[in-house]
């Protein structure tokens, strides 16, 4: 399984489970014989190679491995992932990854790494669903627990609670 951190599409700064695939250079098919002495190295921005910090490893179907990334290796705007395997005749293509840099429109970044798509949906619905107060000039935005605060700040009129359904 992927590391619990690991994103579902490549961000930048965020650990990602990158897959490649292991052909054989004489049938251009994949590999099927299992895959041993695999190893891998990256390069950021085009900069020196170094060695992949985890091992590449053969999923469930032979041929076709993936790679955990650390959030540490995604920082860079291009990704650059060699892969090669001891097997005679193994070839890998390279794989190239541009992760995106996610941030708010004001260039603040993200208070929290973004793991599924389904999170990123379910804090933007908060702000709809959850409870927000309203005191004199105060305004409030609570996180799907209705008790962290997500945003505040201030507005000009009127006094009233509203409590909202909580996404469950």
């Amino acid at each position: 399984m992927a590391a619990t951190n690991c994103t579902a599409f490549p961000v930048h700064g965020q650990a990602f489970r990158a897959r490649l695939n292991v052909y054989n250079s004489t049938s251009g098919l994949l590999i099927t014989s299992g895959l041993t002495g695999l190893s891998a190295v990256i390069s950021k921005d085009d900069g020196t190679s170094v060695a992949a910090t985890n091992t590449p490893t053969e999923s469930g179907m032979p041929g076709v491995v993936y790679l955990d990334l650390t959030a540490t290796e995604m920082t860079a705007n291009g990704i650059v992932i060699y892969l090669t395997a001891s097997n005679s005749n193994s070839f890998a293509p390279v794989l190239e990854i541009a992760p995106l840099a996610l941030a708010e429109s004001t260039g603040a970044a993200l208070d929290k790494p973004i793991v599924l798509f389904e999170g990123i949906v379910l804090d933007i619905m908060a702000a709809a669903l959850n409870m927000n107060t309203l005191n004199g000039s105060a305004y409030t935005i609570f996180e799907r627990d209705n008790a962290t605060t997500k945003l505040s700040g201030t507005y000009t009129q009127g006094t009233e609670t509203a409590l909202r359904s909580k996404l469950s």
